[in-house]
């Protein structure tokens, strides 16, 4: 085992073999880390350009500095501007109506009742999201034994 000494200020320092390739492969491993932590800060800067140019060429082509107190941009517009910056569009709220159609087979029951019974108790419809379930209905058109 080779041992390294070297001066500190002032101090002597003892190394091992060991302890010396520890510590280049430990450097090695950080310069690369920050390679790629300068890598993204160049790219997210850049990003960063792009999206500010982008917002002031929206706002100035609708600003007349003669006329204007105020701008006024279609929703649509924003939403492309966002969309374009990578941000989240506004939004509005919608009501959707429709239909689901189903078929559930291997329905314990000892008769017709009980099977519809069975399906209307079971049946369950949910919207994950932001959005609510305000009414559902089923109608159960038929059944017939397998």
């Amino acid at each position: 085992m080779e041992i390294i000494y070297t001066d500190k200020d002032g101090n002597t320092v003892k190394f091992t073999e060991e302890m010396a390739i520890a510590a280049i492969t430990e450097r090695d491993t950080l310069r690369v880390s920050l390679n790629d932590c300068q890598d993204r800060s160049s790219r997210y800067y850049g990003r960063l350009v792009t999206v500010r140019e982008q917002v002031y060429e929206f706002f100035n082509s609708r600003y007349n500095p003669d006329t204007d107190t105020a701008i006024e941009c279609e929703i649509d517009d924003v939403n492309e501007l966002l969309k374009n910056i990578g941000a989240e569009e506004l939004k509005k709220l919608w009501t959707v109506h429709g239909t689901i159609n189903f078929t559930i087979t291997n329905v314990p029951a000892s008769n017709e009742d009980d099977a519809f019974d069975y399906a209307m108790n079971e049946l369950n419809v949910e919207v994950n999201g932001d959005a609510d379930l305000d009414d559902w209905t089923v109608d159960i058109s038929s059944a017939a034994q397998q």
